[in-house]
């Protein structure tokens, strides 16, 4: 035999697709006239011509149609369980269909399981089945067949699977990085505080700050007020990182200050911690070390602790 009649023969036995149509309408036709035997007859030659799965499950409807028209009911039974391992989401036409065989198929439907197994690069993702929780990756487990939403992380990754009866179904999802929800530089904010400052080294007396702080994500700038043994303002420069250990923040910052009566000027260190209380208050610690120009009533050197509020108004 030639090449050209070899090739020519089986797509011959493949068949088109407008002969599966036919052998799928006329089993229909036949169906409908109550001639079961033939039906049945069209159904298995459209499948010998098919290799589509959605065409296959189709005709398999109608053959386990006409197994219900015939009373053959556990044969009418493997038909629809056929039909539903090739397209899981196949149904009957309820308008065309007895309502005690479109019941028979949908409870056929219910009953059957395939088995879902996800892995998730990083593990650990949560997983979501049609907006039920399944668990944590990496997941396995039976699902009812059908074509189902899955959700991978709350929503970072969404796919469509069908599961078959009988058969395991794998995904493998490889998830984006994070991207990081602090930028560097994120839109200032105002926030006021109330800090009480006690010397150490010398004692300099117990004061209370107040001030505005306009603050971004890493970087802040600070002018205080000072009420204590000597009044006077502080202007300062620092850096936050980001939360380290639990939910502790930490700073350091560069300070100037201005002091009256009379007038000294100096600069100091300082470095602290601070704890949230809520979404708009937290708690802070310092320790700052001040330099100043010594005069008769105020020392070189200071040495203070400082604890406060902070409150964000918009935090």
């Amino acid at each position: 035999m030639s090449v050209s009649l070899l090739v020519m023969s089986l797509l011959l036995a493949a068949g088109s697709p407008a002969d599966e149509h036919r052998e799928l309408d006329a089993a229909l036709e036949a169906l409908s006239e109550g001639d079961f035997e033939s039906a049945l007859s069209r159904v298995d030659a459209g499948l010998r011509k098919t290799r589509d799965e959605t065409r296959s499950a189709r005709l398999l409807l109608v053959r386990g149609e006409a197994y219900a028209a015939l009373r053959r009911y556990s044969q009418m039974e493997a038909a629809f369980a056929q039909a539903l391992e090739s397209d899981p989401d196949v149904r009957l036409e309820p308008e065309r269909v007895q309502p005690t065989v479109v019941a028979r198929f949908e409870s056929l439907r219910e009953r059957l399981r395939g088995e879902l197994a996800v892995e998730v690069e990083p593990s650990g993702a949560r997983l979501r089945l049609d907006g039920q929780p399944l668990g944590q990756s990496p997941w396995r487990g039976p699902v009812p067949i059908g074509t189902h939403t899955l959700d991978v992380d709350e929503g970072r990754t969404l796919l469509q699977v069908k599961v078959r009866p009988g058969r395991t179904e794998q995904v493998r999802v490889v998830l984006p990085p994070v991207a990081s929800k602090e930028a560097p530089w994120s839109v200032p904010a105002f926030s006021v505080q109330a800090r009480a400052a006690l010397g150490l080294s010398p004692l300099s007396g117990v004061g209370l700050e107040a001030g505005a702080r306009l603050a971004g994500t890493y970087v802040y700038g600070e002018l205080n007020a000072t009420v204590g043994r000597r009044f006077g303002a502080s202007a300062r420069l620092g850096a936050q990182a980001p939360k380290l250990v639990g939910p502790l923040t930490f700073s350091l910052s560069l300070d100037g200050y201005a002091l009256g009566g009379p007038f000294l000027f100096g600069g100091g260190l300082s470095a602290g911690a601070s704890l949230p209380l809520s979404s708009k208050l937290d708690l802070f610690v310092e320790v700052s070390g001040r330099l100043l120009p010594a005069n008769a009533s105020y020392g070189t050197a200071h040495l203070l602790g400082v604890t406060g509020l902070r409150f964000t108004p918009g935090g």
